[in-house]
């Protein structure tokens, strides 16, 4: 792949990222909005989000934003779980989204009640090859 085209599909992918994830929340760089779609391309074939607002986890969101490399097959987007206060006290944890696959990294039981059962459609356990 050409520099050219990676420059091209990083923007054209970081775009669709940004219009689905400001319908569900505040983009911002401080830590005081629900999420940061990082902005720096360093080459690779690779989106970040860092998410401090744990919604956005949730299994239809995830399937959104999966759905946006169906065309990019050699994509991924990275979901960094950023938690204020608990930058400290977590572990590092997210997901690994593909278009074919999800790899589930989530230590859930860090997680409210409420999100520490959520499963996503095509998703496996992250190993140390991932």
């Amino acid at each position: 792949m050409t520099i050219d085209k990676q420059e091209r599909e990083w923007e054209l992918i970081y775009s669709e990222i940004g219009r689905t994830l400001e319908r569900f929340g505040k983009d911002d760089a401080f830590g005081k909005g629900d999420y940061l779609l990082v902005d720096d391309n360093w080459g690779n074939h690779q989106q970040k989000i860092e998410v401090q607002n744990l919604g956005l986890i949730k299994p239809q969101i995830i399937k959104l934003l999966q759905k946006i490399l169906a065309p990019y097959p050699d994509w991924e987007i990275v979901v960094a779980i950023d938690v204020p206060k608990h930058e400290a006290d977590w572990p590092a944890m997210g997901l690994i989204i593909r278009n074919n696959e999800i790899i589930d990294g989530l230590q859930r039981q860090y997680f409210p009640t409420e999100l520490q059962n959520i499963q996503y459609e095509g998703s496996r356990r992250g190993t140390d090859r991932d």
